[in-house]
């Protein structure tokens, strides 16, 4: 039964080749964990238009980044090549100066498929990192992220001020109830518009979402969602960081001075995690709101059973779990994304696939949906037997990786988690929270041997971050 239904998608797909090429939305968003009620519908993040979007195609319930930074995770699923392979680690590096040859997603949909492809928003790495040639852009029209609107200079919503000599006064990392237009609004403005326009090529359009990126913002009616007296915060009981290795410890201490900071107040203060997790949450149903405004437009075209739509997140999040405010480690909550694909005719609506998949995985995915040729130089695999079947037989863990010699494998039943300096951890699926390192076990030996022999044999050359090395004179958290 699974070969015939494998062999009626690959059919499906193949006349899709030969007749009218289908369109493609490309939906990105900024720093959105698994903590959302397209999860679980008890979770405390509200995403009915994450919900909505499952209910069309087929959501991958246990999808991971390919590294938890925006710039690696980014470089990923734009050029097919884990860092391992093109050597992109951290968010500090120009992703195109290291991979100058690589043919991007919407180039080879140009190229080869003879797409029109527009983009808006944060699609690769904001700044200096993140920008393409001049004489090399990845898109042939593209609507740059513009800058936030903050409430003004030393006028942060979170109450940090320049006296306070914290990075946490600045407006990149502020919270709080935002009443200008946000960015985000721009960036669907301008996608809507060229929904609208006649089309004679086929069209790849991508639309990045900032939030929730810092600055956590959003507007006065979804904040009437999130009441102060029922935020909820992760848990994070006494010693969760004692079985945690040197380089772990390390990496939740990036930027530490949020988690520092936030802890030292009261939750009625405006400087609070209570209050930033708060934000978080309302820009995190606020980028859902934009994916809702992208959807309504599509089916306003006529033209959603002619597209393919994927949406991602770069990566998640933590909010205070792992005495960690931010993102660059290798546990659950930084590396489990929502990821949704909608394959007209291929996918089936309402579809939830439990098996662990890779967002390096969208590139070949989507040249095998649209009938384009398949791409070699690629380490993801196309997930389209997912889409037909989602228990199809599917042998690939899912790989993470924070710098060079850093990697974490996703197995149904286990993450592991390797370090350049040879320490393990080990967590059961029934742990998201990531509170028991069992690698420490010994009845877990042979589980241990197993998930190492999923490990990259070979690894682009880099330099660990400052923040990864062994040097822990800087780290402020307990050392085991």
């Amino acid at each position: 039964m699974k070969k015939l239904i494998l062999l009626m998608v690959l059919a499906a797909v193949s006349m899709a080749g030969a007749a009218e090429k289908p369109d493609v939305l490309f939906i990105a968003i900024d720093d959105m964990n698994d903590w959302t009620t397209l999860f679980d519908k008890d979770n405390p993040i509200q995403t009915p238009n994450l919900e909505r979007l499952a209910k069309r195609g087929t959501f991958f319930k246990r999808a991971y980044c390919a590294s938890a930074g925006c710039n690696p995770s980014r470089t990923a699923i734009m050029t097919g090549l884990r860092p391992t392979t093109s050597g992109v680690y951290h968010n500090g590096q120009a992703w195109r100066d290291k991979v100058p040859d690589a043919i991007t997603l919407p180039e080879y949909f140009a190229n080869e498929g003879g797409y029109e492809t527009l983009g808006a928003g944060k699609i690769y790495h904001h700044g200096g990192t993140g920008a393409e040639p001049r004489d090399r852009p990845s898109f042939q029209k593209f609507f740059k992220m513009l800058p936030t609107r903050g409430p003004g200079k030393n006028k942060n919503y979170n109450g940090y001020r320049e006296k306070d000599k914290t990075p946490l006064s600045k407006v990149w990392f502020d919270w709080g109830l935002h009443d200008k237009k946000m960015i985000d609004v721009d960036m669907c403005e301008w996608v809507e518009a060229r929904m609208e326009e006649k089309q004679d090529k086929p069209l790849f359009l991508a639309a990045g979402i900032f939030n929730p990126h810092l600055p956590f913002y959003a507007d006065a009616a979804t904040f009437e969602r999130y009441p102060k007296s029922n935020v909820q915060l992760p848990p994070m009981p006494e010693g969760d960081m004692d079985d945690v290795g040197k380089v772990g410890i390390r990496m939740s201490d990036k930027e530490s001075f949020i988690y520092d900071q936030t802890t030292k107040f009261d939750p009625d203060s405006p400087k609070s995690l209570h209050r930033m997790v708060q934000c978080y949450q309302a820009a995190a149903d606020y980028a859902d709101q934009m994916v809702g405004r992208l959807l309504d437009k599509l089916d306003e075209t006529g033209r959603a059973d002619n597209t393919i739509i994927v949406l991602w997140s770069d990566h998640g999040y933590h909010l205070g779990d792992k005495q960690c405010g931010v993102k660059f480690t290798l546990w659950e909550k930084a590396t489990h994304v929502p990821f949704i694909i909608v394959a007209p005719g291929i996918s089936k609506p309402g579809s939830v696939c439990e098996t662990p998949v890779s967002l390096v995985d969208i590139y070949p995915t989507l040249l095998e949906l649209a009938g384009l040729p398949p791409k070699a130089d690629n380490d993801g695999a196309s997930l389209v037997p997912l889409l037909g079947d989602s228990n199809a037989e599917w042998t690939r863990p899912a790989l993470m990786t924070e710098g060079p010699g850093n990697h974490a494998i996703r197995t149904s039943g286990f993450r592991y988690i390797r370090y350049h300096n040879g320490f393990e951890e080990l967590y059961k699926d029934n742990d998201p929270w990531n509170h028991t390192n069992l690698a420490l076990h010994a009845e877990y030996a042979e589980i241990l041997a197993q998930h190492r022999a999923h490990l990259p044999n070979t690894e682009a050359p880099g330099t660990p971050a400052r923040y990864q090395t062994l040097d822990n004179e800087a780290s402020k958290q307990p050392k085991k």
